[in-house]
Order: structure tokens, then sequence, then C-alpha cells
């Protein structure tokens, strides 16, 4: 090679290298594609408290309905919205609230909403005459005595019981629910030959001064006891249905001696009714 092309071939390279490590990048820059915002964080809605360990247990089977049959609800504002026990309604090709007893009629009520983990229901329902709600308790806090209203045996019956403390509920069949409840031992009833509880569920349980503390869900005859959810189930239920009943005191006054007779004025004006589930039989046709 000659000495000129030798030069020549040294000072190419030089060059080149040159550029490499000192010249300009006129190379257009990558850039990172934009990442996606990350998703909002959408807080679930509260979940019902679960039942705290160590109380006792008691179970109920929820059974698949072959017949029709009847509980109790209670008004909670003046248009319509009635609670009761999510058993009493589930499983119904038709619910009505029976407003005339004699002649048998009913008004149409639909199912507006359930608890997830709580034997709670809201209805909606117009019977004639609008009932006055009912008070509802935030909580069911020292009450030491109740006083329960409704239909048992499709009977109007009132209860006066004792709280004997509180119990873990845990429901399967047809629907399961798992809840604390209230137990309450039962004292005297109206009528006094009244046979047996089945048919109060759904029913109102009032403290002495008229606020609902608890739905009543189960019960044993022979023992003489009513369970009832408690009032943050109620509550809950009533939320999952966009209601907000506005907080008022309670318009009764319940003593051991007139408890008949308040209970009575209840179910006289409709604020605590008689609930009808027709399963494939005519609406208000027996049970």
């Amino acid at each position: 090679m000659r000495r000129w092309d030798y030069f020549a071939t040294i000072l190419l390279i030089t060059l080149v290298l040159y550029s490499l490590f000192t010249g300009d990048d006129r190379r257009t820059p990558v850039t990172e594609a934009p990442r996606r915002p990350p998703p909002a964080v959408v807080a679930p809605p509260p979940m019902p408290q679960a039942p705290p360990h160590g109380l006792p247990l008691t179970r109920v089977e929820h059974k698949m309905k072959s017949r029709s049959t009847a509980g109790t609800a209670f008004a909670v504002d003046n248009i319509g919205t009635w609670l009761t026990a999510r058993h009493v309604v589930d499983g119904c090709d038709r619910v009505g609230i029976i407003y005339d007893h004699k002649a048998k009629r009913a008004g149409r009520a639909t199912l507006r909403a359930v608890h997830s983990s709580a034997d709670v229901a809201v209805l909606s329902g117009r019977v004639p005459g609008n009932p006055r709600p009912v008070a509802l308790a935030a909580v069911l806090d020292g009450e030491s005595q109740a006083f329960h209203v409704g239909y048992p045996k499709g009977r109007r019956a009132v209860l006066h019981s004792a709280y004997l403390g509180r119990w873990r509920l845990v429901g399967f069949g047809r629907f399961r629910n798992d809840e604390e409840v209230a137990v309450w031992g039962v004292i005297s009833r109206f009528p006094k030959d009244l046979p047996g509880f089945a048919g109060i569920s759904g029913g109102p349980v009032f403290s002495t001064d008229g606020r609902v503390i608890g739905i009543s869900i189960a019960g044993s005859d022979r023992r003489g006891r009513v369970i009832a959810s408690l009032p943050r189930s109620f509550h809950q239920a009533l939320e999952a249905a966009g209601e907000t009943p506005t907080p008022r005191p309670g318009d009764l006054r319940f003593t051991d001696a007139d408890f008949r007779a308040v209970g009575e004025r209840l179910l006289d004006d409709l604020r605590v009714a008689r609930v009808y589930c027709q399963v494939r039989k005519p609406l208000g046709k027996g049970e």
C-alpha cells in the first residue's frame, strides 16, 4: 500500500471514531410511550360487620317454599317503604301487604333490597291510608325489655319479653345469612293461648319508648324465645335500597300494663301489617 493511501485510511478512521464519540447525536430521541394513568381507587361499599367469635351459635334452615306463607312487615315512611324479614318474602311469586283481613284484600308489594348477610329485606307497597312510619333506633343500647308486634300463626299478637343476650345466627338453604342477633325471652303474650311464634317474623321489636330495636326473624316456641336482627342490619338494608329514614323519637310508650293496647293500635293503623307470600296460589287465599 502506498504511503499516501495508508495515511488517508488512518485519517478516515480517526474522523469516524471522532464523530461517534464526540459529535452531536442527530437521531430522533426515543421517548417512552406515555403510561395510562393509574385507575381511580374506588372504595367498596361498607361491608356488614361480621359477628364476633365466641357468641353462642344457632343455625336456621331456610327451606324451599312449596306453599303460600305469611309474615309481618312495618312501615318506615309514609310513601310505601316497609321492613320485614328476608325469609318472609324470598322465593315468592307475588308479595302482598294485607290491609283488609275480612275481605282478604292486599296491596301489591315489590322486593326492593335484601341484606347481604342478615335476614332483613326492604319492600315497596302502598296501602290505603298511607300508614304513619314507626321510629327506628340507631343501636340496641341497654334495653332490658322489648315488645314484639305481628301476626304469629295468622293471629294479631303482642309479646312482652326480656333481654337474654346476643347470639350468632347462621342461616343456610334457600339463602345464607350470618349475623349477630339479640335473643329475647317471652314474659307474657296476647292472646294468652297463642300456640307459637311462626308468622311474627318480619315484625318490629320495640323498646319501651316506642323505637324499633330489632326485627323478629326466628324463635323457639318450646323455650319461649324470639330472635331479632339488630338495628345496624336494617339500617344497612335501607341504605342498600337508597333510603335514609328521618330520625324521629318514638311516639309510643309500652308498659307492662298496656302493651297489648299499644300493639293493637299499631295493627289497627296498619303501621304493622301482615305480609302474604304467594307461591302458585291466588293472593290472599290462606297459607
